[in-house]
């Protein structure tokens, strides 16, 4: 038996024992469709959150930047 076949032939035997009826498994569509509907939902809300994290971040680092040459102008 060659290399190639092995890996299919341990695949097949897997599936005639798991499946003994002939049919494969169904997965529910509902409850997939609703996790990947949450998980996108999540993702969305993640990159949001860090996006306006990064802007005001940015913002404070602008002002910072701006108290600093008040302060330089005072001292001259």
């Amino acid at each position: 038996m060659s290399p190639r076949a092995r890996p299919a032939l341990l695949l097949l035997t897997l599936l005639q024992t798991a499946v003994p009826q002939g049919r494969l498994p169904q997965p529910s569509n509902s409850g997939t469709l609703v996790i990947g509907v949450i998980s996108g939902i999540a993702v969305c809300v993640i990159i949001l959150l860090i996006g306006i994290l990064f802007i005001i971040l940015r913002k404070r680092q602008a002002s910072r930047g701006a108290m600093g040459q008040y302060v330089l102008a005072e001292c001259e």
